[in-house]
């Protein structure tokens, strides 16, 4: 019974890795192709195609190594402890760190855009800084948390079908969980939820000059808010899942599954609602699959 519903969520995930990668792909190539992230007066595309690139990234690595040591039942390696799979925790937990950082740029980018119109402090320039800034954040975070820290370090688990702390012999404190990964995690969940917060109210209230950027203005929103959930809920179920002290393994799976799911989200959401990766994807499939209005062709719905 154990290894056929390890077999049957298995292929799950290792299905869902798939898709996700081919959409993120698919939304990097049109953005690239069509040389949206050019576009002076809209910095979202730079920050987006990093993103999704880094996303990217991390699929690859689940693809390379978690997919298959979740249906094989096995680290693939000597261990929880061993080079191999220390290797794939750091890089794991690096891009996660990156994403953590890249979720509070998205919700400070919507505020000064949608607040603070006349705002240039997202300009390309300064937009391909701060996410050199958030690298070397993102790089100095993983070294302590995962290297220097005395204890103790997270690390994909086959077993649990999903990721777990590895705690070193005669260590008690979790440093790396209280000071780095608790902190960055929650903190980001609580600066992009009160930015979508005064976001939405801001657009409500104050509306726009016309109906139609008013509406643009609540599909951004919405838009963030659905990464935000889903980056949440991914951490949460990360925490909180063992403190119920779950017996059943496959219960655990949630928190990889939905990880996997905030890798893509961002992708799902430009090719169902922005008409230029829309339109963009239709030239690159050779394929109407996605429909264009043609009042609104070559419009963003990004701003």
């Amino acid at each position: 019974m154990v290894e056929t519903v390890r077999l049957v969520l298995g292929a799950f995930i290792n299905i869902e890795m798939w898709i996700m990668l081919f959409l993120n792909v698919l939304v990097l190539t049109c953005i690239m192709k069509s040389r949206l992230y050019a576009k002076k007066d809209n910095a979202v595309y730079v920050l987006t195609g990093f993103n999704i690139f880094c996303e990217i990234c991390q699929i690859i690595l689940h693809i390379i190594y978690i997919g298959p040591a979740i249906i094989s039942g096995s680290w693939l390696f000597d261990g929880q402890d061993s080079t191999g799979v220390t290797v794939a925790a750091v890089i794991f937990l690096g891009l996660w760190y990156l994403g953590s950082l890249m979720q509070i740029l998205f919700a400070t980018n919507r505020l000064v855009v949608i607040c603070f119109p006349w705002s240039a402090l997202f300009s390309r320039k300064r937009v391909v800084y701060i996410i050199v800034t958030c690298c070397c954040a993102a790089l100095g975070m993983v070294l302590y948390s995962q290297l220097l820290s005395p204890c103790c370090r997270i690390t994909p688990d086959p077993f649990v079908y999903s990721y777990s702390y590895l705690v070193f012999p005669n260590e008690t404190q979790n440093l790396s969980m209280y000071f780095v990964d608790l902190p960055l995690d929650s903190g980001t969940s609580l600066f992009c939820g009160i930015s979508y917060i005064a976001l939405f109210v801001h657009v409500h209230k104050v509306g726009a000059a016309d109906e139609r950027t008013r509406t643009r203005e609540l599909r951004c929103c919405i838009q963030f808010i659905l990464m935000f959930l889903t980056y949440t809920i991914a951490w949460l179920t990360f925490f909180v899942y063992p403190a119920l002290q779950l017996r059943e393994h496959a219960a655990y799976s949630v928190t990889l599954i939905v990880l996997l799911v905030n890798c893509g989200v961002n992708s799902i959401i430009y090719l169902a609602l922005n008409t230029e990766i829309r339109s963009a994807a239709n030239e690159l499939l050779h394929r109407e699959i996605f429909k264009v209005p043609k009042a609104h062709a070559g419009r963003s719905n990004l701003t």
